[in-house]
């Protein structure tokens, strides 16, 4: 089966995913999201610039589309990285390299009163037969930055929907353990 590598400053992998045809909620920590099929869950603890982070993923690919939501648990809020320049180029850069394609939208968004940002990548058909279409949305919540990623042929575009516009948060993240 394929493996997503997706990068919020450093890196994860979800491989092994469940194939899926019904759409159903996941109620991850601190989140709710609904999926089209069972996802797999992973987690990391990484090292990074900024210390250690812990990752979790949960991620389901298909042969009509790949989804992830991922998050990375850092030590401090990260409101502010929703508007850092730099962060969000360098997430467009890994983003456009990974599906080897061009961002052709981009813009800011909100979930309840948190940040966020958006992009839309179109996937040549040398890429992925008959095109697709990749988009990645990230929310700065708490201590958290929430990744939602989907990759699909063109023709499922629709189905996009209804992966990023069921993602809420429905608590406060668990704060990161004590050392």
């Amino acid at each position: 089966m394929k493996s997503w590598w997706w990068g919020i400053g450093a890196g994860l992998v979800v491989s092994g995913c469940q194939l899926g045809t019904r759409w159903q909620t996941l109620e991850g920590d601190g989140f709710q999201v609904n999926f089209p099929g069972t996802p797999q869950q992973e987690q990391r603890t990484l090292e990074t610039g900024v210390g250690e982070v812990v990752t979790q993923a949960w991620g389901v690919n298909r042969p009509k589309g790949s989804y992830a939501v991922v998050f990375s648990q850092y030590d401090q809020p990260v409101a502010r990285l929703a508007n850092s320049p730099l962060v969000w180029e360098q997430l467009k850069a890994q983003a456009q390299q990974r599906v080897q394609g061009q961002v052709t939208q981009e813009r800011q968004v909100t979930l309840n009163r948190h940040p966020g940002r958006e992009m839309t990548v179109t996937i040549p058909p040398e890429r992925l037969t008959g095109g697709g279409v990749a988009k990645v949305r990230f929310y700065f919540v708490g201590q958290r930055v929430y990744g939602l990623y989907a990759i699909v042929p063109q023709e499922q575009e629709a189905d996009l929907a209804q992966f990023f516009d069921s993602f809420q948060v429905i608590e406060n993240p668990t704060p990161p353990p004590a050392n």
